[in-house]
């Protein structure tokens, strides 16, 4: 689903963040190395955190309220600007957390690169 969004942008100014944490029991650093495969994309940059620290703190930026934010793919337009609040609420983003957020951001492969076309887009305008 991963490699299938990122196939349909062609944009090189794209950064991707692919933040692994340890949410499930089999989580660790080598898992996530091996998880690295799902973005086979020299766009992205992948990052293992041995806590929950980083889902934490996106936590309030979707309205995320039992759990940290994981399984979720954020959007930020170019240019925004991030303060010591933490990270600001994200222009668009999608999940695979059924019943926690929204069904309509759930996620979907074409429609979150349009989403992202879009938010590239707004930079040049």
């Amino acid at each position: 689903m991963q490699s299938k969004t990122l196939e349909q942008i062609d944009d090189t100014t794209l950064s991707v963040y692919a933040v692994w944490e340890p949410i499930l029991k089999t989580d660790d650093e080598r898992s996530s190395r091996k998880a690295t495969i799902l973005f086979p994309d020299e766009r992205v940059s992948n990052y293992w955190v041995d806590t929950r620290s980083v889902g934490e703190l996106f936590q309030p930026s979707i309205d995320l309220k039992t759990e940290p934010a994981w399984d979720v793919y954020l959007v930020y337009a170019p240019g925004v600007t991030w303060d010591d609040a933490g990270p600001p609420r994200p222009n668009y983003f999608m999940h695979q957390l059924s019943g926690r957020l929204p069904a309509e951001n759930r996620l979907d492969a074409t429609e979150l690169a349009k989403q992202i076309r879009t938010h590239l887009d707004e930079e040049t305008r």
